[in-house]
């Protein structure tokens, strides 16, 4: 009985994951909202370097640009519990944004095994790093990146996940056994 209910849990667990991956979300940068009260950068490695970059000079600070960028990518999805924020240092953005990006803090918001949304912000402590752009000096410069992800991809990873996860829970079951009635070994 224990063994039939499950293999029922699994199965409707398996079948969720499905659903899940299957789920449409964001298919490029244009699907987020500009950042308000800013102005988005024209500068060539703004524009053309990277695709699905954009970058912005704000007034805002990291309290209102990643709660802002959570809601709207929250928003742009019809998965039913909200995404993952995930903290990186600095550092990490010539890596994951682009080489020499300058970066005071680096976020990334996600649902697991699907699309990411990275937000780098630099806010420069220096005098001389002042950002100054269009007769107006800016308290921060902000750069969104949009990693897509392949929906068949998606279900192909997440299959095999459940096939591992599948072998896995069945050696645990038998090992349990083992230990409980060491008779069956």
């Amino acid at each position: 009985m224990a063994k039939r209910a499950f293999k029922t849990v699994l199965i409707i667990l398996s079948f969720l994951l499905l659903v899940y991956m299957f789920l449409p979300g964001p298919d490029s940068i244009t699907d987020f909202p500009a950042l308000p009260d800013s102005i988005k950068s024209s500068l060539e490695g703004d524009t053309i370097q990277v695709p699905n970059v954009s970058a912005y000079f704000s007034n805002n600070y990291r309290d209102f640009v990643i709660p802002y960028y959570y809601d709207s990518y929250k928003e742009g999805t019809i998965v039913p519990f909200g995404p993952l924020r995930l903290n990186y240092p600095p550092e990490e953005a010539q890596v994951i944004i682009r080489d020499q990006t300058k970066s005071t803090f680096l976020e990334e918001i996600v649902h697991p095994f699907r699309e990411s949304f990275y937000i780098n912000g630099y806010e420069p402590k220096e005098p001389q790093n002042i950002i100054e752009v269009g007769g107006k000096i800016w308290k921060q410069k902000v750069i969104v990146k949009f990693v897509p992800s392949n929906t068949l991809l998606r279900v192909f990873i997440s299959l095999i996940t459940m096939v591992l996860i599948w072998v896995v829970a069945e050696r645990f079951v038998i090992a349990v056994r083992e230990l409980v009635n060491p008779k069956y070994s």
